[in-house]
């Protein structure tokens, strides 16, 4: 990660730690999109998410939200 991106994460995780209590594990709620947007760009989520916010997460997402993938077709890139 760049410089400035890690020092702009690092400032607003600072924020929302300081205002909100947030803390570790960060809970991190997926939907379908998000995650098919991944997959399209071969993104591995569980590696990538801890790195760019500099600490442990927990991945999340709710029933309706899996629900929603399996009965959506899912949405391939032809154009490779």
């Amino acid at each position: 990660m760049k410089i400035t991106r890690q020092k702009h994460a690092k400032k607003h995780l600072g924020f929302f730690r300081n205002n909100f209590g947030v803390r570790e594990p960060y809970q991190i709620l997926l939907d379908g999109t998000f995650c098919q947007a991944a997959l399209r760009g071969r993104i591995q989520l569980r590696e990538q998410l801890p790195r760019y916010l500099m600490g442990e997460t927990q991945l999340c997402t709710t029933s309706i939200s899996q629900e929603g993938t399996h009965s959506a077709p899912i949405m391939e890139d032809n154009s490779m």
